[in-house]
């Protein structure tokens, strides 16, 4: 992925209008794996998918059902549905009706390495049979992602990246290449403090900074000194920059940036994205059949569409997601808003399991210091 690296003005292009339906056109052009293939009049008998997920939104939803329909022909009455709730809510939905024995949920696709990890040992999931996994293996075990194939695979991740909103006060020549310039003093009243207590990315994040060096006692400490408002989800902290009330959140997603610019394009003038050259963490998603699902084969079939170029070219157009898949070029509408993971330091963690045992810890000294 060759893009620009730098904080940036984002511009609005005949491409992001065109982008909306490019992916969607392109699907069925390629060739079917056999996994596809023996996959599809099975699914086409169980009628319907259901994927309960912390990302996709309406409108990524709608396209994907679109194309997921078109590639496999499955038809105009077989049953898409999107169940999107926050990281924490899914995990407890999954949870629940694994532990009840009856689901309504067929794919789980989430970043919670720990959750999968024990739900894998279980014997919680269907195997997979992927014609596609191999073509990731390889970038997602150089970026440090938990996966554990042929039950759990990483179809997309996402990074934390400085966000703010260069049109409200003091904001108008600001940057953000480090943390340092996210704790400025001159940013009092400005910042938002991300909520670890509701939140295992933003705990995974702190705790593999840690694991790379970057004091973050020390950040959470200059944090505190600008005075932040303490949010979680991220399209209510993106709100907030909007707004002006928070102009600047030290971790918010480009996709959101990239939505908000698409339903208001004057919002390409002020929006900016920077990074950090500590490291970006990349939070990987991963993805399973839930054994027991009422549609398991159109699991599977939804896992392999995911993994394939058409499948990454809808959620990345979508939600300016990042792809493991080797040699992928994405859609020119999501390109501004994606960094070129080639020229970034890139930091996953060690081991994601055992990462959960410093959760407790790590959030009780992030209590301490803001509530």
């Amino acid at each position: 992925m060759r893009h620009r690296i730098e904080p940036f003005v984002l511009k609005v292009s005949v491409a992001l209008a065109a982008g909306v339906f490019a992916a969607a056109a392109s699907v069925g052009a390629a060739e079917l794996t056999p996994q596809e293939k023996k996959l599809i009049p099975l699914a086409k008998k169980e009628g319907g998918v259901t994927i309960i997920n912390a990302i996709f939104s309406d409108r990524t939803s709608t396209r994907m059902a679109a194309a997921f329909k078109k590639r496999y022909g499955l038809g105009d009455d077989f049953q898409f549905n999107n169940l999107r709730k926050g990281t924490g809510a899914t995990v407890a939905q999954v949870r629940q009706e694994m532990k009840a024995g009856r689901f309504t949920v067929d794919v789980h696709l989430v970043s919670d390495p720990g959750f999968f990890a024990a739900a894998a040992k279980q014997g919680a999931f269907e195997k997979l049979d992927s014609g596609y996994w191999k073509n990731h293996a390889d970038l997602v075990n150089k970026a440090g992602q938990y996966t554990n194939y042929p039950y759990v695979v990483v179809p997309l991740a996402y990074t934390f990246q400085p966000v703010w909103n260069s049109a409200c006060p003091g904001m108008e020549n600001f940057k953000a290449t480090s943390y340092d310039d996210v704790l400025a003093a001159s940013l009092k009243g400005k910042t938002i403090a991300s909520d670890l207590t509701k939140s295992s990315t933003y705990t995974n994040t702190t705790i593999s900074l840690m694991e790379a060096g970057v004091d973050m006692k020390g950040i959470f400490t200059k944090l505190k000194t600008t005075d932040p408002l303490i949010e979680f989800r991220t399209e209510p902290k993106m709100q907030l920059v909007i707004s002006c009330e928070r102009p600047l959140d030290m971790w918010n997603l480009s996709g959101r940036v990239y939505q908000n610019v698409a339903k208001k394009p004057e919002l390409a003038k002020t929006l900016k994205i920077g990074y950090y050259k500590e490291g970006q963490v990349m939070l990987g998603n991963q993805a399973a059949v839930l054994k027991g699902a009422p549609h398991p084969n159109a699991g599977k079939l939804l896992i392999e569409f995911l993994l394939s170029k058409e499948g990454a070219d809808v959620f990345v157009e979508g939600e300016a997601l990042y792809t493991f898949l080797k040699d992928y070029q994405p859609p020119e509408a999501a390109k501004p808003y994606l960094l070129n993971l080639s020229e970034h330091k890139l930091l996953g963690l060690k081991d994601w399991i055992a990462a959960r045992k410093q959760f407790k810890p790590v959030r009780g000294d992030w209590t301490k210091m803001f509530k």
